[in-house]
């Protein structure tokens, strides 16, 4: 299954989503038709899965990460996940940043598949939830929005334009975003 979806996300990462059919995936992955139709029921049901598989991996990443006792330490590594996933995973990392939930959700056939693509982020707001209580003594919207700010956004921007030409983050840009990070989670 994992070449299939690669194949299909190399298609998504050059060309395009709309490049991503289920004959240009079977040439590209080798795989025959009936063998995708059968696992997949639909092109949109494989994408899905695709998307959700790199999800997965990303969140698994930042969650494990927000381990610990200094609430400060534990954003920054959970900013720091992120970098290191678009380090290591530059084609998922893309990925990410170049389709969103709602582009690959909305023609599903598979129910559970749907299911799980509207549930896939509930964990990650529960968890920058508890970050910000930790943080701010209270998960109010200022509070999670200022953590969001911090442990997604700033990173998710420092990493964009570099995944957005294939290329990962430069190893050098590590160690200044964590003391962006921290700087930002600081209380003012």
């Amino acid at each position: 299954m994992g070449g299939i979806l690669d194949a299909a996300r190399e298609l998504v990462l050059g060309e395009g989503l709309r490049a991503a059919t289920v004959d240009r995936i079977v040439v590209a992955s080798g795989a025959p038709k009936g063998s995708i139709y059968h696992r997949f029921g639909t092109v949109d049901d494989l994408l899905a899965t695709m998307w959700l598989r790199a999800v997965r991996a990303s969140q698994a990443r930042f969650l494990a990460s927000l381990e610990g006792e200094d609430a400060v330490t534990v954003g920054v590594a959970a900013a720091l996940s992120l970098y290191d996933f678009a380090r290591e995973e530059p084609d998922d990392a893309a990925l990410l940043i170049l389709l969103r939930q709602q582009d690959v959700g909305r023609h599903l056939r598979d129910e559970e598949l749907s299911r799980q693509l509207a549930t896939v982020n509930s964990p990650l707001e529960r968890g920058l939830e508890d970050l910000a209580t930790r943080l701010h003594g209270r998960a109010t919207r200022a509070a999670v929005e200022q953590t969001v700010l911090a442990v997604v956004d700033l990173p998710l921007g420092a990493i964009r334009r570099h995944l957005l030409v294939r290329r990962p983050p430069p190893p050098d840009l590590r160690e200044p975003l964590g003391r962006a990070v921290r700087a930002a989670l600081q209380p003012a």
